[in-house]
């Protein structure tokens, strides 16, 4: 049984530990509370952008674009962005990505005929699934609270091959920040566009407005700059639900030390009181002795 040092020194790590986790909460909480303010920035542009988009896949050249065309089920070529973290100490939130991305992969190869390469956005994604399914780029190390200019060249890469026909469908997979305790992962198709989904969310227009010029070049326009949207939103939802994982992993990590450190002080003074008994045990022996 360790002494009453061994138990000091063991005491002392973790108490260093306990405070280095309630200091890292602490500054996941102040990232997240930031992170959910961000969140709120590109609504008013979305919702103008989801009515330009509307109106724009009802014009006659786009009936027949590569941009609105529903893709064939097989053989297709897919581009997916995982959008996964670059630190650990967050919890489940890097493997519910994980699993996410393997779960919509199996399904895919189970129903059509598929070939898939994959843009990392996070190191941790990239060290999961790098081997089952390859990068076509290098993995994307962007900030705590991402900015347009570092989601850009992420957006335009993943246009540029869909129109070229490189890839005939790109989806995205990432988590949808819901509340602190909450946040699903998810994976959705951004390119090409669902018409129909696309009049739905941008709802009923009081006027019926003119686009000029009324052929594809409108579409594309707005369909770029609704990729942009769709991956610069699912950095900030990234971010936020990072930082939220981040804060209940380490205020679990905090209580749990709290815990180990109250039975570790138990087993300190038991062995401290064992200690002090021997030794009057060895006095009294020994004054019988002498007597």
């Amino acid at each position: 049984m360790p002494n009453y040092r061994e138990f000091n020194v063991r005491l002392n790590a973790m108490s260093g530990m306990r405070r280095v986790t309630s200091t890292m909460k602490m500054v996941a909480a102040s990232h997240l509370h930031r992170a959910q303010n961000e969140l709120l920035f590109p609504v008013p542009f979305n919702k103008e952008l989801r009515k330009l988009t509307a109106l724009a896949s009802q014009l006659p050249a786009a009936h027949k674009h590569r941009l609105c065309l529903q893709p064939s089920a097989s053989p297709a070529k897919i581009l997916l962005l995982v959008m996964s973290s670059d630190r650990g100490l967050c919890g489940a939130f890097n493997s519910m990505i994980v699993h996410e991305v393997r779960d919509w992969v199996a399904e895919q190869r189970a129903s059509r005929e598929i070939t898939i390469e994959v843009i990392y956005v996070g190191l941790k994604g990239f060290s999961a699934l790098h081997r089952e399914l390859p990068a076509c780029l290098e993995t994307f190390d962007l900030s705590a609270h991402p900015i347009f200019q570092e989601t850009e060249p992420i957006s335009t890469y993943a246009m540029d091959k869909f129109m070229d026909g490189t890839y005939t469908e790109v989806w995205m997979t990432g988590s949808r920040f819901v509340n602190t305790l909450k946040h699903d992962p998810e994976t959705k198709r951004i390119l090409p566009i669902d018409p129909e989904a696309e009049c739905q969310a941008g709802g009923q227009l009081a006027v019926t407005p003119i686009l000029e010029p009324a052929d594809d070049r409108m579409l594309v326009t707005i369909a770029r700059q609704l990729v942009h949207y769709h991956v610069f939103q699912a950095q900030l939802h990234r971010a936020a639900s990072e930082q939220a994982s981040r804060v209940m992993a380490m205020e679990s990590a905090t209580t749990n030390l709290r815990v180990m450190e109250k039975a570790l002080t138990l087993q300190r003074n038991r062995a401290r009181q064992a200690t002090i008994t021997n030794e009057l045990t060895e006095i009294v022996s020994g004054a019988e002795t002498l007597a």
